[in-house]
């Protein structure tokens, strides 16, 4: 065709860009609210002594209700006209049982639903399930329960189908096409974590990946693109160098899915309570699906013996994405900082960074993120960048200077190795490999050099 010049050329170029843009949305994507409705009183979430209560939280606890409700009026000041909410789970604090029970659960669902929908109204919400919204917290069971049908009934305004309903209704897990025209699927991966003790014994908890393959293969056969979402991630989490889901059950859930990249967009998933991203590669180890970790919005750290996790800044991610395609085009990553907001008695809700502008990415393709995985393999500076992001920037400096070759290996292995047997192996190749090459004659003769320039 020959080329159009002149303003007819013009003309054409402007309407292509307007057409591309047209295509653009955003929405939001949170996860573990971890609501704590004891902060004021018993503080039975908190992990350690808090001498001072901040009025939005502490480092030790989870969220009271003004840092839950302050995080979801800061999402409707920010962008309210928005395509959809993704919300991936975990909206119960980390309270031991025998201070809970399902209506208590389902109360504490109710009221973040509600403030949901007052903040957004019209606005539909794929919500998922976290386990520690079940009671008793994680042993989510492969039977109809009435945990189950009241908080179908609750999220009824945004499944809606009947057919959904009785899915969710069976274990959780539901499909359902925006708008737009994209298909969500809402997965319950709670059923494969290791802490269910109800599911340790079964080869497919509540008919899950048979139904998740069959709405795949449709999909395809449709035409559709898929973007899924569940509470908990598959593949090793980082830097705790855990695999939340049972082996068997990670390695299938990670074989179906490979069988489908050519359909699935992204995935999007929570329950890491850090910023974090992942690739999955197709069977032929080429770029597959890009997998997104939101970090959480309570700023609770853990603690056990001899160990505890990192502080971290409560969190909201705002996504732009591809209507069309469902490719996920740059992140919005918004926080609060927690020392600073209690100290002013005000919120401050403001931008970490956007993955365009911080990693100089145009898109969050599969081949963008196995881009800039590769290039933080010899740029340092990028992965220190992906490092502070972790925490939501509640470390600053500490985090980078603290995490040593080793650190760094767990890092760059977690982002495409998903099980465990292979994320070790990484690591022990890289540390092995960056130990040998600093003991070589040549790398010490570099040093000294580098030493005396110095």
């Amino acid at each position: 065709m020959a080329a159009v010049r002149g303003w007819q050329g013009t003309l054409l170029i402007l309407f292509i860009v307007g057409a591309s843009k047209a295509n653009e949305g955003f929405f939001w994507h949170i996860t573990d609210h971890h609501y704590d409705t004891t902060y004021w009183s018993e503080m039975r979430s908190c992990n350690d002594e808090v001498p001072v209560r901040g009025i939005y939280g502490d480092y030790w606890c989870d969220s009271p209700w003004r840092l839950v409700n302050d995080s979801i009026n800061a999402m409707a000041d920010i962008k309210k006209n928005v395509d959809f909410i993704m919300w991936t789970g975990d909206t119960v604090a980390h309270i031991k049982d025998k201070y809970l029970n399902e209506s208590f659960n389902l109360e504490i669902m109710k009221v973040v639903t509600d403030a949901l929908k007052a903040a957004f109204p019209g606005v539909k919400v794929y919500a998922t399930m976290g386990n520690h919204d079940w009671y008793p917290s994680d042993q989510f069971p492969v039977i109809s329960h009435s945990l189950y049908n009241a908080t179908a009934d609750l999220w009824e305004d945004w499944i809606g189908d009947a057919e959904q309903m009785a899915n969710f209704r069976k274990g959780a897990f539901y499909t359902i096409k925006t708008p737009q025209g994209l298909r969500i699927i809402a997965l319950n991966t709670n059923l494969y974590y290791t802490s269910d003790k109800l599911t340790t014994d079964l080869t497919d908890p509540a008919g899950q990946f048979a139904w998740l393959e069959k709405v795949l293969k449709k999909a395809k056969g449709d035409g559709e693109k898929v973007l899924i979402s569940a509470h908990i991630p598959p593949g090793v989490h980082v830097p705790g160098n855990v695999q939340w889901l049972a082996k068997n059950f990670n390695t299938r859930f990670i074989d179906l899915l490979r069988q489908y990249t050519d359909i699935i967009a992204a995935m999007y998933f929570g329950h890491d309570h850090a910023d974090g991203f992942k690739l999955l590669h197709k069977n032929g180890r080429t770029p597959g699906v890009p997998m997104f970790m939101a970090p959480s919005i309570t700023p609770w750290r853990y603690k056990i013996p001899g160990k505890s996790g990192d502080s971290h800044n409560p969190a909201i991610r705002l996504v732009k994405y591809n209507r069309d395609s469902g490719m996920p085009l740059d992140i919005h990553q918004y926080y609060m900082d927690l020392t600073e907001s209690n100290k002013n008695n005000a919120s401050n809700w403001t931008i970490a960074y956007k993955t365009s502008e911080a990693f100089g990415l145009s898109d969050l393709s599969a081949d963008s993120l196995n881009g800039v995985i590769k290039k933080m393999e010899t740029d340092k500076s990028l992965l220190d960048k992906y490092i502070m992001y972790n925490t939501v920037l509640a470390n600053g400096e500490t985090t980078v200077n603290g995490c040593n070759q080793k650190c760094r290996a767990i890092f760059l292995c977690g982002f495409t190795h998903m099980e465990k047997p292979s994320f070790d192996s990484c690591v022990d190749s890289r540390v092995g490999a960056a130990a040998e090459i600093c003991s070589s004659p040549i790398a010490f003769i570099a040093l000294a050099l580098l030493y005396l320039l110095m």
